[in-house]
């Protein structure tokens, strides 16, 4: 586990200095994984770890390493899930606020640690823990690691329902100029930014911050439905991950 010293911007010494401090230091293409947390629909979770679990396989063919969230919720608890069903080798790399999260273990069934905090999932293998007290804090980082862990190879951001924490990563994403590849049919933000794209809206324009997205970055959003993601999506990362 690494955790940051305070301070707004993560900087690119800095995130050496992380990669290197959990033994992360050869390049790699790298899947960012976002979307519902808490409040994840109960019929689409299943159809996720299930598509998860159907790509674990490639990911370790193709070299690949995926970050998400990191704590024992949603998206980022069944991504974990899939990793250790499917016995899988990539890393799992949770970037989360200091604030926010548990360090202690607590009990393996229950989401929650000390203070009402969230858990780490404990099917993940590496943790960086940033600057910051509340969810979105961690949105800067999770971008920024993409791109600097990658170091050129490829890289693409999954999006799998998710709230206004999930449209702050997207649009980070997007402002980094990285690809996004949104789950249409899982719900929240995902639909909400699959009906905009679709209809050519300015983007995803809902809660206090405003961050539309410019037409050069609405460009690098791509939309995959959920009920063809097991068809199509290893296809997709074939093509979006390999050297």
């Amino acid at each position: 586990m690494w955790i940051a010293r305070p301070h707004r911007r993560p900087e690119p010494v800095e995130l050496d200095a992380a990669l290197t401090s959990v033994g992360l230091t050869d390049p790699r293409p790298v899947l960012v994984v976002v979307g519902g947390a808490a409040h994840l629909s109960e019929a689409v979770a299943p159809v996720l770890l299930t598509l998860f679990e159907r790509i674990a396989p490639q990911l370790d063919a193709l070299g690949a390493a995926v970050i998400d969230g990191g704590t024992a919720f949603g998206v980022m608890a069944l991504m974990g899930r899939a990793r250790r069903c499917a016995g899988a080798r990539f890393p799992l790399i949770g970037i989360a606020p200091q604030g926010a999260v548990a360090i202690d273990s607590g009990k393996p069934d229950q989401p929650a640690g000390k203070d009402g905090k969230a858990r780490l999932d404990p099917n993940h293998t590496h943790f960086m823990l940033v600057p910051g007290d509340a969810w979105g804090d961690e949105s800067p980082w999770i971008s920024a690691v993409a791109d600097r862990f990658a170091r050129g190879r490829g890289s693409l951001m999954l999006v799998a329902a998710g709230g206004e924490i999930t449209r702050l990563d997207v649009m980070h994403r997007l402002r980094s100029g990285g690809r996004v590849l949104v789950l249409a049919g899982s719900g929240g933000t995902a639909d909400r930014l699959v009906d905009r794209r679709r209809n050519g809206a300015a983007g995803l324009d809902t809660g206090p911050a405003d961050l539309d997205a410019e037409a050069p970055e609405r460009a690098l959003i791509h939309i995959l439905d959920l009920a063809d993601a097991g068809d199509h999506l290893p296809g997709i990362l074939a093509r979006a991950l390999a050297p």
